[in-house]
């Protein structure tokens, strides 16, 4: 049954004259209070608060928010929301019978809102944003009604009247698994989806091939039935940044989801389209348990760009922005990053033969090491060719070789020659004035490593069903348990270790590097920024998607303290608070637009091959290959992306563009002015003004 609270026109913030003369009136509660403050009868004009209309018209079945820019249409029927935005229309779909997932008495049972058995609709003012508020209960179910509150809000807020939606529910009879609202836009008049997976792209409408962010293809084109794998927050590959967009014409819109950390998206892209994509709450250990929240954003008239830069906006004032000029002011050695080239130098290759990278027909490809020492001699002779700066990742270091025996990694590689070996490339280091830096790993959790033990390992909710930690069932993972394994990497056999224990071996692997006197002056702790945060339903130690990112940020700002500079594996946009440099992701196989660094180019410095195109329009630093012989075509691009990097590191990224409507001709600006003009056709890069690169001696 529905009830409404307003009878005819119910009007908050009207600006008429009649309006103002009652409104006294239109600011009482919808349920008489015992008294009225006098900021209550205050006009709204005066103290600020939103001028927005709410009214409800029982004939159509709709409540109607108007404000001076936007107008909110929602059917109290099926929930279906219409956004007039100045001219341009834009629609979310109906209620569905998939709009949420709900948990009673150890089952799961879908729901659709519409179908609530209780609904009520009343205004809703907190005084600074204007609209409505809709409590939903009393679910039917197979086994009875369930009584499960559900307190949904949208309102406009601020100057330019964002459309602001909220979440919450009384959980204590049955815990909200999953849910779908604000329900996804309906796509057939959308151009482009901006996603903001990887470094950002546009997803045309009617692309012609099935697509997901997180899921894995078949060389066809098709999506393998058999990966499983969930878009889900904080990982890459669904989002860099929590929030995509749309184009549809010459106005564009966004989703900005203010409470990322259990948040995620619908998806979906059949072959030709159309795209189907919107919020989605996931549960935290099981439940809702906290609000949810995000925020739309309208254009009339802008793109991509105009989203980035609201982003941007977005993140300073949440604190999620730290600049790089501020990170130099906090651990000056950062500084020393800029213009500096990034090599990759492996010491031990060892893969276990029960990973799925062991080579079966040439076993002795699966062990190979290149010495301590002969690295170092290999720093002397870069030197000696002209090579002044450079900052040194050494990977492979640990006792048996790359990606093994995580967290356990110490001694350093005996074979290779041991803790002097590593001393005496730490100590070439600093006497040629390299950085020296630390390729890390604290997710892995081997199962041959010395402390390996399963109660510290991830436990998921139950042993039933796929496993649901991340990469899910990409890489044909198992099961045993509650725990999730795989053998996807050098190491064989492992599980994911509980995040909260990360930062103990952290500081005991470097207490002892230290006490060997070998101190890093950085670390890169490998993906931490990639993969999304780890939930644990062990009772014993409990993590949630949130403690796991403060788990994770303890190791940075640990290593910030006591080594130097951090960095990262692609950087979602929440560790950039923590980081100094991330890794650079492939390009999607969409039409690439640099949306991250629209927003964070100069919050993080990202490396690049000099051979990559995308490294100059992105005005990033240069990353040696792992093959360190270098043309002098190569030694010529790293020497010109150094001095580019070095101009405009610590600039913003202002605009992009596309000069052609085949993409392939493209433009960046920053902020002192510089141009970046890629044509990728003809494979070549012009700098306007063109940058000074010094000459070998």
């Amino acid at each position: 049954m529905l009830r409404a609270f307003a009878v005819g026109l119910m009007c908050v913030g009207c600006t008429s004259k009649a309006a103002v003369a009652a409104e006294s009136q239109l600011d009482q509660p919808v349920s008489p209070s015992p008294q009225q403050t006098s900021a209550q009868k205050f006009p709204r004009s005066e103290w600020g608060a939103p001028l927005v209309d709410v009214s409800h018209d029982a004939a159509k079945n709709t409540w109607n928010i108007k404000g001076k820019h936007q107008t909110v249409i929602l059917n109290e029927k099926n929930l279906a929301i219409e956004v007039h935005a100045g001219s341009v229309l834009w629609h979310l779909v109906p209620s569905t019978a998939s709009d949420m997932r709900v948990k009673l008495d150890g089952q799961e049972f879908s729901a659709r809102l519409a179908d609530a058995e209780q609904v009520d609709i009343v205004p809703y003012d907190t005084g600074y944003k204007t609209g409505i508020k809709i409590m939903l209960n009393h679910w039917p179910e197979k086994s009875g009604i369930v009584n499960l509150p559900l307190y949904l809000t949208l309102a406009l807020e601020g100057a330019n009247e964002e459309l602001v939606f909220d979440i919450a529910a009384d959980e204590q009879q049955a815990k909200l698994r999953e849910l779908n609202w604000p329900t996804a836009i309906d796509s057939s008049h959308i151009d482009f989806t901006v996603l903001s997976n990887g470094r950002g792209a546009l997803l045309p409408q009617d692309w012609p091939k099935p697509y997901s962010p997180i899921r894995s293809a078949n060389a066809d084109g098709s999506l393998k039935q058999s990966d499983t794998s969930e878009v889900q927050s904080n990982v890459i590959e669904s989002w860099s940044m929590s929030w995509w967009g749309f184009e549809q014409g010459p106005s564009a819109m966004m989703i900005i989801v203010e409470t990322p950390d259990d948040a995620a998206y619908q998806f979906e892209h059949p072959a030709g389209g159309p795209t189907v994509i919107g919020p989605r709450w996931r549960e935290s250990l099981g439940a809702l348990r906290y609000p949810r929240s995000c925020r739309m954003c309208f254009f009339e008239n802008g793109n991509y760009v105009d989203l980035a830069k609201r982003y941007r906006s977005y993140v300073k004032d949440s604190g999620l922005f730290v600049s790089l000029d501020e990170k130099i002011a906090r651990r000056p050695v950062v500084k020393e990053l800029i213009g500096t080239p990034q090599a990759r130098l492996g010491i031990l290759t060892n893969i276990k033969s029960d990973s799925l990278h062991y080579n079966k027909q040439n076993p002795d490809a699966n062990h190979h090491f290149t010495s301590f020492d002969s690295r170092a001699q290999e720093l002397r002779k870069w030197k000696e060719q002209g090579l002044d700066r450079l900052c040194v990742v050494l990977t492979g270091w640990p006792r048996e070789g790359y990606d093994r025996q995580h967290p356990d990694e110490l001694p350093p590689a005996p074979e290779a020659g041991g803790w002097a070996g590593m001393k005496q490339v730490a100590d070439t280091c600093r006497e040629l004035g390299y950085l020296f830096c630390l390729h890390d790993q604290y997710r892995d959790y081997y199962l041959d490593a010395p402390s390996y033990d399963p109660q510290f390992a991830i436990h998921e909710e139950t042993a039933a069903g796929a496993p649901q930690d991340f990469p899910g069932t990409r890489f044909g993972t198992w099961k045993q348990g509650q725990l999730p394994f795989m053998n996807n990497w050098e190491g064989g056999t492992q599980t994911f270790l509980n995040n909260r224990f990360m930062l103990g071996h952290l500081v005991k692997n470097y207490t002892a590097l230290f006490a060997h006197e070998i101190h890093p002056q950085g670390i890169y702790l490998d993906v931490f920024g990639y993969v999304p945060p780890d939930e644990d339903f062990n009772p014993e130690h409990p993590c949630s998607r949130s403690e796991a990112m403060h788990a994770r940020a303890l190791c940075f700002n640990w290593s910030r303290n006591n080594l130097g500079f951090v960095g990262t594996e692609a950087g979602c946009d929440w560790t950039i608070p923590y980081v100094d440099c991330v890794s650079s992701m492939r390009s999607y196989k969409l039409v690439s637009v640099p949306l991250y660094n629209l927003v964070y180019h100069d919050a993080v410095l990202t490396p690049y091959a000099p051979d990559d195109l995308r490294g100059f329009l992105n005005g990033g630093m240069p990353q040696l290959g792992r093959d360190q012989s270098t043309t002098s075509e190569t030694a010529a691009a790293v020497r010109r992306m150094s001095a580019l990097h070095k101009r405009v590191a610590l600039q913003e990224m202002v605009r992009h563009e596309f000069l052609t409507g085949d993409f392939k001709h493209e433009r960046t600006t920053f902020a002192d002015g510089t141009t970046v003009t890629v044509d990728w056709d003809a494979k070549t890069v012009n700098i306007v003004p063109e940058v000074e690169v010094p000459q070998v001696k």
